[in-house]
Formats: C-alpha cells, sequence, structure tokens
C-alpha cells in the first residue's frame, strides 16, 4: 500500500493531465486528510463536488475535514447535504451525531447516533439470507 504522500505526488500528476476526473481529486482529498492538510482535503473535495456533486462521500469527507479546522457549522452543513443526497448513510448520521455531542447539542447528537444505530442494524440484519425450504 503506498503512503499518503506518495498518493498525492501521483495523484497530482493525474490531475494535471486529467483535470475532470472527480475521483482523482477524491482520492488526492482523502490521502491529504490521512496527512492532517486539513485546507487541502477540503479544496480537493470541493473540486469533486463541482465535477461531481451527488457524490455523498466528498460531502462526508468535507465535513470531517472542516472538524479539523473548527468550522463546525459547515461541518454539519456538509454532512446534513450527505444525507439529503442519501438518507440512509449511516456514516454521515454517525459522524454528525458524534459533532453535534461534541458541541452540546446533545438531543440532537443522541438522535443522529440512534438512526446510525438503526440504519446499522438494517444493514447487518439485509447481509444476511436465510432459506426456510
Amino acid at each position: 500500500m503506498k503512503k499518503p504522500i506518495d498518493l498525492v505526488t501521483q495523484l497530482t500528476t493525474a490531475i494535471e493531465t486529467n483535470s475532470a476526473d472527480a475521483q482523482d481529486y477524491y482520492k488526492r482529498g482523502i490521502a491529504r486528510f490521512e496527512l492532517q492538510d486539513y485546507h487541502g482535503t477540503i479544496s480537493d473535495l470541493t473540486k469533486a463536488l463541482e465535477i461531481d456533486p451527488m457524490n455523498k462521500w466528498s460531502h462526508l469527507y468535507k465535513g470531517i475535514a472542516k472538524m479539523g479546522i473548527v468550522d463546525y457549522q459547515g461541518a454539519i452543513a456538509d454532512m446534513n447535504q450527505a444525507i439529503a443526497l442519501s438518507p440512509m448513510f449511516t456514516a454521515a448520521y454517525y459522524s454528525r451525531g458524534l459533532l453535534k455531542m461534541e458541541l452540546g447539542q446533545t438531543d440532537g447528537g443522541i438522535c443522529d447516533l440512534n438512526k446510525a444505530g438503526e440504519l446499522s442494524n438494517s444493514e447487518i440484519h439485509e447481509g444476511f439470507s436465510f432459506n426456510n425450504n
């Protein structure tokens, strides 16, 4: 597995060749996130979303990166967008719930964490198939 810094270099070259590939911006944003380069992450994911605004993961990770720069309202807005795109997005509810708890928004945080738990349980149950023949 490549180191995040090597991925950033490789993906920068790819982006220079084809700047219209949202996945390259997304992948470089995630690599920058692993390097704790939150501003770089936000920049890359913003570009990825300009190309592909329906990518729920780009919205979520952009929100998580905003937590790293203490832009909590921006983080919640991005997580809200991820949930609007995918109302069954467990990771977005979980992340937003943790952030709300951190901000002292206990009721909202508990609600989001409960929703994440419900969705997680339904994902687990949907993964099992029993043949009763």
